[in-house]
C-alpha cells in the first residue's frame, strides 16, 4: 500500500515554510488520516550560509559535498558543521572555522 511508510517520524523543512507548507501538511494529515497515521513531529530549521552569504546555486555561492571534502577535508567539514549552528537561526559555514579546527586538531595530535 502507498501509505505503508506512515506515520512519519519527523518532517523537517526550512523556517520559511512554516506558514504554508508545514502548516498545511499538518492540516491535510489531520483531515484525511486517522490519528495513528498522522506525523509524529515537525521541525523547522534555519537557512545555510556560506561565509556569511546565502547559499544559492544561481549566484554560485554553494559547494557540493564532494567539492567541500576536497577543499576542506572531512575533519575540517566536521568542525565547521558542528560550529555552524543547530537552531532556527541561520547556520553559517565559515572557512576560518575549518582552518582553526584543523589547526587545533593537528596541534593536539602533535
Amino acid at each position: 500500500m502507498w501509505y505503508a511508510r506512515y506515520p512519519l517520524d519527523l518532517r523537517v523543512s526550512g523556517k520559511d515554510l512554516v506558514p504554508n507548507h508545514l502548516t498545511f501538511f499538518l492540516y491535510n494529515h489531520a483531515a484525511f488520516f486517522p490519528k495513528e497515521r498522522c506525523p509524529q513531529g515537525v521541525r523547522a530549521n534555519g537557512h545555510i550560509l556560506l561565509n556569511g552569504e546565502k547559499v544559492s546555486k544561481s549566484t554560485g555561492n554553494f559547494l557540493t559535498l564532494r567539492d567541500a571534502m576536497e577543499k576542506y577535508s572531512v575533519d575540517g567539514m566536521r568542525f565547521a558543521l558542528a560550529d555552524s549552528g543547530d537552531t532556527t537561526e541561520d547556520a553559517n559555514f565559515l572557512d576560518e572555522t575549518v582552518d582553526t579546527g584543523v589547526l587545533r586538531l593537528y596541534t593536539q595530535i602533535d
